[in-house]
């Protein structure tokens, strides 16, 4: 009995913090910054991007995976300590990248890194 108490123990030790996990955070290279817009309208001057892709090779199979089933999806996205909301889009002729659209001015420049909190669940 007392086995069996430990290995629940221990199973819940290794899965609970599996279950836990509602997002995803992956550091991103800036590949592309969107420049000034030369636009008229007010209601499409807030809009931004950034075409983003993994900053390390490690996250490479885990951000094409969140890409081809979550394009579309709202995200966090961090940079220089300030939260961010986006969306988040599948490039689908360019593997493995991103791009971000927003609405609020932020100072990034091509090579710079941002984190980006990705929802984990599927819709």
């Amino acid at each position: 009995m007392v086995r069996l108490i430990l290995a629940v123990c221990v199973l819940f030790t290794v899965v609970s913090p599996v279950l836990a996990q509602e997002t995803i955070h992956l550091p991103c290279e800036v590949l592309e910054v969107s420049p000034h817009f030369q636009i008229d309208s007010s209601a499409l001057k807030p809009i931004h991007y950034l075409l983003i892709h993994h900053a390390n090779a490690s996250d490479r199979v885990t951000l094409s995976k969140w890409l081809k089933t979550q394009s579309g999806s709202e995200v966090t996205f961090i940079v220089n300590g300030e939260k961010h909301k986006g969306i988040l889009c599948r490039m689908a002729h360019c593997f493995g990248r991103g791009l971000l659209i927003f609405a609020v001015p932020v100072k990034v420049k091509p090579r710079d890194i941002v984190e980006l909190v990705l929802p984990s669940s599927s819709r």
